[in-house]
């Protein structure tokens, strides 16, 4: 059996630290072949007797075979694979002294029975093996192992092609299930939720249909596991999809040993499609084939979380990737399974391999386009896929309240209570509603950068003909605002209608007002938008437009100028650069520049002098 390029580099890394340190530990994800790397690092060891140790009868018949492919049945003799079990009751009758020790899923070494084997073997060397060198309570591991290696990341794993990369989909932070979740108080022994309390709460018809209805929505005809809380949850699970017509069955520590392994074989062959367990295969299960996970106990453990979503991760020919169906949130509480951890932290006992009991940041829906998934009863959302780095527009919660972010930077704050998705016709991303005053709420526009626009309508709001109108009910009827995006201007008590009068655009009542002339303003592509006036108001020749008091040039239709007064010929404007005023001459083109207003300027306007026309009705 060839090593693989990361195999070969952590077994040289691993004889090196051996010539400094008697007992190592080795850090490799999940499904990346840790089992081999024992068997190399056996095989090297030459004809000297090797113990190694491991916790379920599954892994210990994983390892007799990998090292049956490796090594070889002849070479074997000096080789003990043992339960830690059955250790624990009879180390002192062993008759064997190894000169190495291998401790596979090395996490929980920490246990009196695995501190035992080092005082019975002080000459020994130790290696751990393990994908999560944390513990929940933060205990170092720095008193049985003197140092770590780590190997590379999850995501670097994926992008070489040596993990399956995978898709997830989690509970809503406000749905029915994280309510459940978030109610659980009690802990174990072990600091992880209390079983008794997550069965009483989670083990209910509603929570088990809601699991199928997940299921039958995402992974359907696909091969899987499904981690339940205790024997009743499971059986109850397992009986919910039989009825459904899925082929599965439970599996966990008191299943017959000859049925465990039929089970197993069952499952591999295609006679079974979903495995029921409770804590079975959370390690050492070696299946490429599981094409989902579904999540249905909660856990404080990053080790248990990641032993659990690492069981999907094994590549697999045809297998683009696996589906996490994540039912309770642990998303909410530790990431995705490639976020960076930091392992050395915990290895020496700074950092608990603990989630976050409280509310966190949490990105919990994606502007993946094609990659938005159809919610189930509008409690689960997919989220991404690990292979997706964080880019685009994303809206995430915190302390119950919805913002955005880009690119992974937050660009609004979590302070809304809703934010609702626009089509993308709209040329903006959401419409977001907060609340003010006693309970009232307001909406603002999301755009497609993430940035809050700081409109406020109210009443229920909706994009349609290119502006944003929020009706709601007054006192003596219905009301309408409406907020141009163009013009960033707002119009009361009426839906407006652009027109093109005299070369530039004009806001007109629409004919739900009588009054066609009520609350006109101009608008110019530039975002500027003049005072409202009456059309009569409204006045033009071949080089000018006059709308009150704002003057628009027909070659130039971006800008506009106040006015501020007239002479003769002349129309005299504000300069908002130089904060004097400019002259502008019957042609349309820029005169003298006045430091002050003239003295001779008048406010009174005489059309006819600059040959100006009315706009008529």
């Amino acid at each position: 059996m060839r090593l693989r390029d990361y195999q070969q580099e952590m077994l040289d890394r691993l004889y090196k630290a051996w010539g400094l340190s008697r007992s190592v530990m080795v850090q490799m994800p999940t499904g990346t072949g840790k089992t081999v790397l024992l068997a190399e690092a056996i095989k090297g060891e030459g004809p000297h007797h090797v113990l190694v140790v491991a916790h379920r009868r599954e892994l210990i018949e994983q390892i007799k075979g990998t090292l049956a492919d490796v090594i070889g049945g002849d070479e074997q003799a000096t080789i003990r694979v043992e339960s830690i079990q059955k250790l624990g009751r009879h180390t002192c009758e062993v008759e064997f002294n190894p000169s190495l020790v291998i401790v596979d899923e090395a996490h929980h070494a920490l246990a009196k029975t695995y501190q035992a084997l080092w005082k019975r073997w002080p000459k020994a060397r130790f290696l751990g093996l393990t994908a999560t060198p944390c513990r929940l309570n933060g205990s170092a591991f720095t008193d049985l192992f003197d140092v770590l290696l780590q190997s590379w990341s999850i995501q670097e794993f994926i992008d070489k092609g040596y993990l399956s990369d995978f898709e997830y989909v989690s509970a809503r932070p406000d749905s029915t299930m994280m309510r459940r979740v978030n109610r659980l108080q009690k802990r174990g022994a072990d600091g992880d939720y209390q079983t008794k309390e997550m069965a009483t709460v989670l083990d209910v018809p509603e929570s088990i249909a809601h699991l199928y209805d997940t299921y039958r929505t995402f992974a359907r005809g696909r091969k899987g596991i499904v981690y339940a809380i205790d024997r009743r949850h499971a059986g109850h699970i397992a009986m919910y999809y039989q009825e459904k017509g899925v082929k599965c069955c439970v599996i966990e520590s008191q299943t017959p040993a000859r049925e465990r392994k039929q089970m197993v074989e069952d499952y591999r062959a295609g006679r079974l499609d979903v495995l029921v367990n409770v804590d079975i295969f959370s390690e050492g299960f070696d299946c490429p084939e599981v094409e989902f996970i579904q999540l249905a106990r909660p856990t404080l453990s990053l080790a248990k979380y990641l032993q659990q979503v690492g069981r999907g991760m094994r590549v697999s020919e045809g297998k683009p990737h696996v589906l996490i169906l994540d039912n309770v949130g642990l998303y909410q509480t530790f990431g995705l399974p490639t976020d960076e951890r930091d392992w050395r932290q915990m290895f020496y006992g700074k950092l608990a391999g603990k989630g976050a009991e409280t509310k966190v940041t949490r990105c919990i829906v994606a502007d993946g386009g094609q990659q938005e998934k159809e919610l189930v009863n509008l409690e689960m959302v997919y989220i991404k896929s690990s292979g997706q780095r964080r880019t685009g527009l994303e809206v995430f919660l915190q302390d119950g309240h919805y913002g955005v972010m880009r690119n992974g930077r937050v660009t609004c704050p979590a302070r809304f209570k809703q934010i609702d998705r626009l089509e993308k016709r709209s040329g903006f991303f959401a419409l977001a509603i907060y609340t003010v005053g006693t309970g009232g709420v307001l909406t603002t526009v999301i755009d497609n950068k993430g940035k809050d626009m700081h409109v406020k309508l109210p009443g229920i709001v909706s994009w349609e003909n290119g502006y944003f109108c929020g009706v709601y009910a007054g006192g003596t009827g219905e009301y309408v605002n409406c907020w141009d995006p163009v013009g960033n201007s707002y119009y009361y008590g009426f839906y407006p209608e652009f027109r093109t009068v005299a070369g530039v655009e004009v806001a007109y009542a629409t004919e739900h007002h009588s009054d066609l002339t009520y609350c006109n303003k101009l608008r110019f592509s530039t975002g500027k938008v003049s005072p409202r006036f009456d059309l009569w108001e409204m006045f033009y020749n071949r080089w000018i437009i006059i709308a009150r008091d704002y003057l628009v040039i027909k070659n130039d239709h971006n800008h506009s100028y106040r006015i501020c007064g007239y002479l003769d010929d002349s129309i005299l404007v504000q300069d908002e650069d130089k904060y004097g005023y400019q002259q502008f001459f019957k042609n349309g083109r820029k005169g003298i520049f006045f430091t002050r207003m003239p003295a001779e300027a008048t406010q009174v306007f005489i059309p006819n002098r600059l040959g100006l026309q009315r706009v008529e009705a």
